[in-house]
């Protein structure tokens, strides 16, 4: 089981919404500075076949709730940042439990990824830091520091 192309740049969208970029100023780096699609493929290829068919299946739900959680006639990806973050509200406010935890799985997985980053885990106070970034990471990051 894998996610497609398109698929990936809408987790990584996703991802974007529930970390926006300035959210807290000791981050160095913004999620959107990450490589997060990096991260997305090696989530995918590690998982096993049924988490990411659950996590496909909450993706598509997510993209095609706006119609009948905002009543807009648009995709997630349509949404200005704002109403990404207002559907994801009202999605973790839902009586259903599956509908209510998907947010919650999101910004889960999107966390595993960029707090897996030393110079994140340093800002926030995560020791011990690692000292190395994760192999996904290794390449394209921003040089952060003095």
């Amino acid at each position: 089981m894998t996610l497609l192309g398109f698929e990936r740049r809408w987790l990584v969208v996703v991802f974007e919404t529930v970390l926006p970029a300035g959210a807290d100023g000791r981050l160095p780096v913004r999620i959107s500075d990450v490589p997060m699609d990096r991260f997305v493929d090696d989530l995918i290829r590690q998982a096993p076949a049924h988490f990411v068919l659950g996590l496909k299946a909450c993706l598509w739900v997510v993209m095609l709730a706006p119609p009948f959680v905002l009543g807009r006639f648009r995709t997630f990806l349509g949404l200005e940042p704002s109403e990404r973050l207002s559907l994801l509200e009202r999605l973790g406010r839902s009586r259903t439990y599956v509908i209510r935890e998907m947010p919650l799985l999101f910004k889960t997985i999107a966390c595993l990824g960029f707090c897996g980053l030393p110079e994140v885990q340093s800002s926030i106070g995560i020791h011990p830091t690692d000292t190395t970034p994760p192999a996904w990471a290794r390449r394209g990051l921003p040089v952060v520091g003095p």
